[in-house]
């Protein structure tokens, strides 16, 4: 019994709808169609690098993280709604809701949800 219990645990782990994949630039991300599916936004600049994504298939949420250049991150930034936190930025588009975090040194950090009705 406890070896079906296994299995049945070990089936269930391997049926995420979260697929995490890496493009090491902004052609490679737009070949793949991330834009336009809707799972990045399309306000980044096509210098865009090491974009890292994790959509969960069920629920239209994603999480990554990608740099934009020191040169085009105050352009990047310039199309965003400044939250109430420091640090925290917004985009919306569509039913589409993203939240911005960055750092010094280009790298942002970003969660997508759907916006309610």
């Amino acid at each position: 019994m406890k070896k079906l219990l296994l299995a049945f645990v070990l089936v269930l782990m391997g049926c995420s709808d979260v697929v995490e994949n890496y493009y090491a630039d902004y052609q490679q991300a737009q070949a793949d169609h991330l834009f336009e599916r809707g799972w990045l936004p399309p306000i980044l600049p096509a210098s865009t690098t090491q974009i890292q994504v994790a959509n969960n298939l069920d629920s239209n949420y994603s999480q990554g993280s990608f740099v934009i250049a020191e040169a085009e991150l105050a352009q990047f930034i310039a199309q965003l709604e400044a939250c109430e936190f420091s640090g925290l930025y917004r985009f919306q588009a569509e039913k589409s809701v993203w939240s911005f975090t960055l750092d010094t040194q280009g790298k942002v950090r970003y969660q997508l949800t759907s916006r309610a009705e």
